[in-house]
């Protein structure tokens, strides 16, 4: 039987610089004894996505979309845009809510919704 859901696997062509970005954009990341392969986006110990250098096969059929909840879109795009991150301004979607989309340096998709919306 299922106990718990553990995490997704996906591979990056250069993990560190993967780490580093989604560290520059404020997501939770946690390498392991500064350990890129292998290192984690979100809870340390549950339901994280884990990266794994791509020398070791393909993880996933194709990209992924990475969801974040943020408190204020408008002040996450200027902190983004102020790092230097090409991240496009806070759009509303034809299903009433706003996000912000981008892509990671391996092209996985990000979306950024506000709290609440």
């Amino acid at each position: 039987m299922i106990t718990k859901f553990e995490c997704v696997n996906i591979n990056s062509k250069d993990p560190q610089a993967l780490y580093d970005f989604y560290e520059a954009i404020g997501a939770p990341v946690f390498a392991i004894n500064g350990c890129y392969d292998g290192w984690r986006l979100g809870n340390e110990t549950e339901g994280y996505i884990c990266v794994w250098d791509a020398k070791w096969g393909k993880c996933t059929a194709g990209f992924v979309t990475n969801v974040f909840r943020v408190d204020d879109l408008q002040k996450t795009y200027e902190e983004l845009s102020a790092k230097g991150i090409n991240i496009n301004p806070p759009i509303t979607t034809a299903w009433g809510g706003v996000k912000i989309e981008l892509e990671d340096p391996d092209g996985n998709k990000i979306l950024f919704l506000q709290e609440g919306k």
